[in-house]
């Protein structure tokens, strides 16, 4: 495994640009302006990180709740998740995890030291298994910094009724989203509640506000059991429901195929409103590449050429080593031709890497990279990536 880790980290570690594989501009004139004032593709790849956290995992903040005990448990999932799959020095020890994390290194990590481009921020509705898991504050404070790298999800939770309405409407009107994350599970009066995606008391309504307000994007916690909830929320069969009946919005599968893989295919071949994000299993590039290999094979096997956007889950996992071996990644010839895969090809994960979120969430592409061409992000990247959680470490250090 080391030998694996070592040489996808190296792969494409200086950047490189290639403009012949760059097909976002409409002329040869605009890729060479831009990538002459930016310098952030890799090997000519325009990269989007749909899912990011700033979590707060400060164990202060735990108590006898049983929802915040929940919560610990995933923080302490997540922390030894992300501790396995990446090597140093990208993984975050004890000390460093169980913090705040700062908007400051998480924009560092995402656009100094990896190869990001654009990123999404999403908070977790689950307010009582964690005061504020992934706090919103933290992503608008990336997004003031950096209005044109950083986007926001709203985020609502259909167990709180007309107030998830109200905060979605309020969302959009102060922070101008086009999208909204949903959890399928949150600590009610003590006791843990699951909801379902085809639940037309609850959930229905909010998503009738979604399609009023213009949200285009409705993602959805799945395929990660956490804690002692069970599993069938976790399953992704339910989304099935609200595709069917909510034809006009797109609903985004975050963890799709991490579990319920073939459901999760077949979802994704029968359903052109259903869409897979990688985070997590992303993770599975480095530490478990057979499995990812599976994992990815499956999708594209049954449609998910277009289907399939990147999510890497930024903080709870340093994006750029993920991102550099996805962009290496590519199938044994055995394992085509044992399960009939088609090949991941450059434009393949083109499509991955920002193409379809973009289709997804009906994004120009050129007004995306024209708006980052030159500005403060891409003059800092001249000079090469950073260190690996230098902004998160250098208070450390001090």
């Amino acid at each position: 495994m080391g030998g694996v880790i070592e040489e996808s980290i190296l792969l494409r570690s200086d950047h490189r640009l290639d403009t012949r594989k760059f097909s976002l501009y409409r002329s040869e004139t605009d890729v060479e302006e831009t990538l002459r004032q930016t310098r952030q593709l890799i090997n000519g790849k325009l990269v989007i990180d749909a899912v990011t956290h700033g979590f707060d995992a400060r164990p202060e903040l735990a108590h006898e709740d049983p929802g915040y005990a929940y919560g610990m448990m995933i923080h302490d999932g997540t922390f030894a998740f992300q501790f396995a799959v990446v090597p140093d020095p990208y993984r975050l020890t004890r000390d460093e995890y169980y913090r705040r994390m700062t908007a400051e290194a998480l924009a560092s990590a995402l656009f100094l030291e990896s190869p990001t481009d654009l990123a999404w921020y999403h908070t977790i509705p689950a307010w009582g298994i964690w005061p504020d898991l992934s706090p919103a504050s933290v992503g608008l404070e990336i997004r003031r910094r950096y209005p044109s790298r950083m986007f926001m999800y709203g985020a609502v939770s259909p167990l709180e009724g007309t107030k998830a309405i109200e905060d979605l409407e309020r969302q959009v009107e102060e922070w101008k989203v086009t999208a909204v994350k949903l959890y399928p599970a949150d600590f009610i009066d003590g006791k843990l509640r699951p909801w379902y995606m085809n639940d037309e008391k609850l959930l229905y309504p909010v998503l009738e506000r979604c399609r009023a307000l213009g949200i285009r994007v409705v993602a959805i916690h799945k395929a990660v059991p956490l804690g002692d909830a069970p599993t069938q929320v976790f399953r992704p069969d339910d989304v099935d429901y609200a595709a069917r009946d909510f034809p006009d919005l797109n609903f985004e599968i975050v963890h799709g195929g991490f579990a319920f893989l073939e459901e999760t295919a077949f979802q994704i071949a029968r359903f052109p409103n259903i869409y897979v994000n990688l985070e997590a299993s992303s993770g599975l590039l480095l530490h478990s590449p057979a499995r990812f290999a599976r994992l990815i094979g499956e999708l594209l096997l049954w449609g998910g050429a277009k289907k399939i956007v990147w999510g890497t889950g930024a903080s709870a996992i340093h994006p750029g080593p993920l991102v550099n071996a996805f962009d290496a990644f590519a199938f044994r010839d055995e394992m085509l031709e044992a399960q009939g895969y088609p090949q991941l090809t450059e434009e393949i994960k083109s499509d991955i890497l920002a193409l379809n979120f973009i289709r997804m969430h009906q994004l120009d592409a050129d007004e995306l990279m024209r708006a980052i061409a030159g500005d403060e992000i891409a003059r800092a990247r001249v000079s090469g990536p950073v260190e690996p959680w230098s902004a998160l470490r250098a208070p450390i250090a001090a």
